[in-house]
């Protein structure tokens, strides 16, 4: 982890470099990792999207077939052959989690205590947390925003699953927990993330809906 940690900071370093800001150079550093990431995560919601249909069809199939044990597990094992599904969503976690890991430490690791930036005015130092929770706040807003797209009437067609308001309340407590105490740098890092993976997020939800919507 203290390699890629050293590679992170490396380029946060290289990007300061080009603009003088390093908190302009950690949003270029993200959005860099984001589009780095970019087909793997369209690949993986691909995916999701598959199985989702696989599973409604395992249900009509269950429902037409539960007199006929072995028409059903005919028709069932036609469908596992036809749409086989690899290990996508679990392969682009497990690259996503040491690279996150490694921003936190590599940011914190070359950003001077008294560092500021532009995009952050009101904060004295990117090493302290935001004090004022507006980047806290603003951050986990668009953590959320995501788990309210299947609420949107333009989605209702997609019949995406609906996550109720206590998962939702329960999920800013925890991630409150973290983005109100962590070095602002970073919080701009959870910040940029989250605003591309709403934006990411969106677009391949209208990029998948049927053509006559």
């Amino acid at each position: 982890m203290n390699v890629i940690a050293d590679f992170i900071g490396q380029i946060v370093q290289g990007f300061y470099g080009l603009t003088g800001d390093y908190g302009i150079a950690i949003v270029m550093i993200t959005l860099s990792i984001k589009l780095l990431l970019l087909p793997l995560n369209i690949k993986q919601k691909k995916q999701l999207e598959r199985q989702k249909e696989v599973s409604q069809k395992v249900t009509e199939i269950q429902r037409k077939y539960k007199n006929n044990q072995k028409k059903m597990n005919e028709e069932l094992q036609k469908v596992y052959a036809e749409n086989g599904l690899g290990s996508m969503g679990c392969l682009s976690t497990l690259i996503q989690m040491p690279i996150m890991i490694g921003l936190y430490h590599g940011i914190r690791s070359v950003i001077a205590m008294d560092a500021t930036s532009v995009l952050l005015p009101w904060i004295p130092s990117l090493l302290l947390s935001d004090t004022t929770r507006i980047l806290p706040i603003a951050t986990l807003v668009l953590q959320i925003i995501p788990m309210l797209f299947p609420y949107l009437k333009c989605f209702e067609k997609k019949k995406m699953q609906k996550t109720p308001l206590s998962t939702i309340l329960m999920l800013l407590a925890m991630n409150g927990m973290f983005v109100f105490m962590i070095p602002s740098g970073v919080g701009l890092y959870y910040f940029v993330s989250s605003l591309f993976t709403v934006i990411e997020q969106f677009i391949f939800l209208l990029s998948s809906l049927p053509p006559h919507i």
